[in-house]
């Protein structure tokens, strides 16, 4: 299974994306999208998970939640817009009573991958707001029931 991770998209779905996950499987959106038509945009490329972010109003706040729990490929995800350190976030879900492979989030606007207490914590960065001397990310995830590859992808 292939899947494309996204994150503050504020808007807008840069053309890049169209052609990064022309072949996906499944979307991902970790929040600040910006407005419904970002998730009807990706959903002609493929199904959307997705969370609101702190910068999303109404109606997305209302049509989404703040936090998803959701399995693909037999692994354990969680979906958030915001994790503060991977070790308060995995303290967090040990209070949540939650144990997951994978966490998702965004807000920072930079991709990034680490593993803590065996979980892996990936952000795409942002689809359409760098932050200064860093560019445009998404990230493609390689999932199989054996193994999970993450590639980023700048533009």
């Amino acid at each position: 299974m292939i899947i494309g991770i996204i994150s503050d998209t504020h808007g807008r779905v840069p053309a890049e994306v169209h052609k990064y996950f022309k072949q996906v499987d499944q979307i991902i959106h970790a929040g600040d999208i910006g407005n419904p038509q970002v998730i009807t945009e990706l959903k002609t490329l493929a199904p959307v998970i997705a969370v609101y972010g702190n910068v999303d109003g109404f109606p997305l706040v209302s049509d989404l939640k703040r936090i998803r729990f959701f399995s693909l490929e037999n692994k354990r995800f969680c979906l958030t817009h915001i994790v503060s350190t991977p070790k308060v976030f995995s303290y967090e879900l040990f209070r949540m009573n939650r144990e997951v492979d994978i966490v998702i989030f965004g807000h920072t606007h930079i991709a990034e991958k680490k593993e803590y207490n065996s979980i892996l914590f990936v952000n795409p960065g942002s689809a359409s707001h760098s932050k200064p001397g860093k560019q445009k990310s998404v990230a493609l995830m390689e999932l199989t029931q054996q193994r999970c590859d993450i590639r980023f992808i700048y533009f």
